[in-house]
């Protein structure tokens, strides 16, 4: 599996519900996409959750690669294009993808980053202690990618947890778009 994420920054007096509109008038048509498990619309809004800035950070896990490739190159991303302009695409890697069984109804997504630091054995790491762990997780995604040596961990939640360290950004869900099969 592929994950695959961009960024939007947005003015810090961008109305947000411009953002919310266009996914409520168009996040349904993800919603069984070829090979693609899920995509989070995912937002950030200047103030909220800590937030320095407004963001659209959708979040895509594919089964595979075929999907996402269509998705990039025959239409689908044109309209992120037109609509915010050149978009570099994170790729990586999944790791680990746990979603349980209420996966769709996550609300929150906390997101955070460590690298892997070099060492001449990679086959003892674990890769899953070196994150933070929250109780009442709606779905886990692990990605790592190896030419950067950096490794996310995307944890669903319907309710977000008191004490989140400083380095975790936070975002809400505004569409979750799944595999009909999850539904």
């Amino acid at each position: 599996m592929h994950a695959m994420q961009y960024h939007v920054d947005l003015p810090a007096d961008y109305d947000m519900n411009i953002i919310r509109k266009r996914v409520r008038n168009n996040g349904w048509k993800t919603d069984g996409y070829q090979d693609l498990l899920f995509k989070a619309y995912l937002i950030t809004e200047k103030d909220k959750h800590r937030s320095l800035h407004n963001g659209y950070c959708p979040l895509y896990i594919w089964k595979q690669s075929e999907g996402m490739t269509d998705f990039v190159f025959k239409g689908s991303f044109d309209h992120i294009l037109r609509s915010f302009g050149w978009k570099q695409i994170n790729i990586g890697i999944t790791y680990s993808v746990h979603l349980t069984d209420d996966f769709h109804r996550s609300t929150f997504v906390l997101e955070e980053y460590v690298t892997i630091h070099p060492t001449d054995c990679l086959e003892n790491l674990d890769i899953a202690h070196l994150f933070s762990h929250f109780n009442n997780n709606k779905g886990e995604v692990i990605v790592y990618n190896p030419d950067k040596w950096k490794c996310v961990k995307y944890s669903f939640l319907d309710s977000l947890p008191e004490n989140i360290e400083q380095q975790i950004h936070i975002y809400d869900i505004v569409h979750l778009s799944m595999d009909h099969s999850m539904a």
